[in-house]
């Protein structure tokens, strides 16, 4: 069975791999892009805004970039790595990870 976007943005994140998704800006720039982002969190930030958080956008690189998970239009899991942020939040997915039991699920 197919890992959802949610459930692949929380395995990568935790295990620090790179996700190739394809974006459509329909609030902001109203462009279609693909990209490779390095994932961090799924939520609200501090500041109350929700979404799928990612420490680096390898496109657009100017640090954490929040992308809405309607706008994803396709994703997949890539080979690449990552090393997570000193600043990230990847930690506090970990208990939804185990909860999951997304350590033996495959992408």
């Amino acid at each position: 069975m197919t890992l959802s976007l949610e459930d692949t943005w929380i395995k990568a994140a935790v295990e620090h791999r790179v996700i190739n998704i394809d974006y459509f800006s329909i609030r902001t720039k109203r462009e279609y892009t693909k990209r490779d982002v390095e994932p961090d969190y799924m939520g609200a930030s501090k500041n109350g805004i929700l979404g799928l958080w990612a420490t680096w956008c390898h496109l657009r690189s100017q640090g954490p970039r929040c992308f809405k998970p309607d706008s994803v239009k396709r994703f997949s899991i890539t080979y690449k790595t990552f090393s997570p942020s000193p600043d990230g939040r990847w930690e506090e997915l970990i208990p939804i990870y185990e909860q999951k039991g997304l350590k033996v699920r495959v992408f």
